[in-house]
């Protein structure tokens, strides 16, 4: 079926291409990019941390609210 859609030029889908040497290997991320993704890694604990500190001080703020009501 590949060997007709090569003279017909029919195009290939997406996921065909890929083969087996492409499969099973990656290469091997530079200094550049592991850093990158540490950096990255930090950036987000650090947010999901900030989120949690703002969620906590919100509750706070209504259960004084509603004491105070």
């Amino acid at each position: 079926m590949g060997f007709l859609k090569k003279f017909t030029g029919e195009k290939k889908a997406t996921g065909e291409r890929a083969g087996r040497r492409t499969a099973g290997r990656r290469r091997k991320p530079s200094a550049r990019e592991r850093r990158a993704a540490m950096r990255t890694e930090q950036a987000e604990a650090k947010l999901l941390e900030t989120e949690a500190l703002i969620h906590e001080e919100a509750e706070r703020l209504r259960r004084e609210t509603r004491t105070s009501a």
